[in-house]
């Protein structure tokens, strides 16, 4: 049961973490051949690169802790307790941090992406389902399922700026670098809110498919996808 991947852009290594056998795949970005099976925790939720470094962070969630992987050796280097049931990672290259939200704790964990260390816990909303960065104001942005609301977070202070309120059952972020703006799908009621990064507002609802679930950004055309599961 694969269901989370990332890539090793230092290493040109593919990352593939499952629901089963508490372990990450390494796949060889040229031979296509796996390379490395690394002990991980239970059910791995979510995994993320961190390129200063050169490490992969797994977020497991019935283990609730993230193993964080050295992307030169393949090597376990560090297992960080965080949350209760860790199911989404970002990376804030600014500040050289990476955060995990987690589903059962309803918070948000930062770990310093040089030490290894928990350095905050962040409250947010209900059921934290999915997170990404705001590079122009360094911020990060925690997608709250059950509480119908995004949490933005300073990236260099670890603070809540703002609660945002969007639609029903927000599941998935994205950023667009072009006009500096957050979208938030939103599973029952099938739109997607728009949010200014600069002023955490909502600018924009727009309409989508049934159970929106997924969201990506094209820089070249300036647009944003968005996956439907039941239309």
């Amino acid at each position: 049961y694969p269901q989370c991947l990332v890539f090793n852009s230092q290493n040109n290594t593919i990352y593939v973490g499952g629901r089963y056998g508490k372990c990450v795949i390494a796949i060889d970005g040229v031979t296509n051949q796996k390379i490395a099976k690394i002990p991980a925790g239970e059910n791995i939720m979510a995994l993320c690169y961190n390129p200063t470094n050169n490490k992969v962070y797994s977020a497991n969630r019935y283990s609730s802790n993230v193993t964080i992987i050295d992307g030169a050796t393949n090597q376990v280097v560090a297992t960080v307790e965080v949350g209760h049931a860790p199911c989404a990672l970002c990376y804030n290259p600014t500040n050289n941090k990476v955060y995990s939200a987690n589903w059962w704790s309803d918070d948000v964990t930062v770990i310093d992406g040089a030490t290894n260390q928990v350095v905050a816990t962040v409250e947010v909303g209900d059921y934290p389902i999915a997170l990404c960065y705001n590079p122009l104001d360094n911020k990060v942005y925690s997608a709250n399922w059950n509480s119908d609301d995004v949490t933005v977070l300073d990236g260099a202070s670890n603070q809540v700026l703002a609660t945002v309120k969007v639609g029903d059952w927000p599941r998935a972020l994205c950023y667009n670098s072009t006009n500096n703006k957050v979208y938030s799908a939103n599973e029952t009621s099938d739109d997607v809110t728009i949010i200014d990064g600069a002023s955490n507002q909502v600018v924009a609802t727009v309409e989508v498919g049934d159970k929106p679930r997924a969201l990506c950004y094209n820089p070249q055309n300036n647009k944003v996808y968005s996956a439907n599961r039941e239309s």
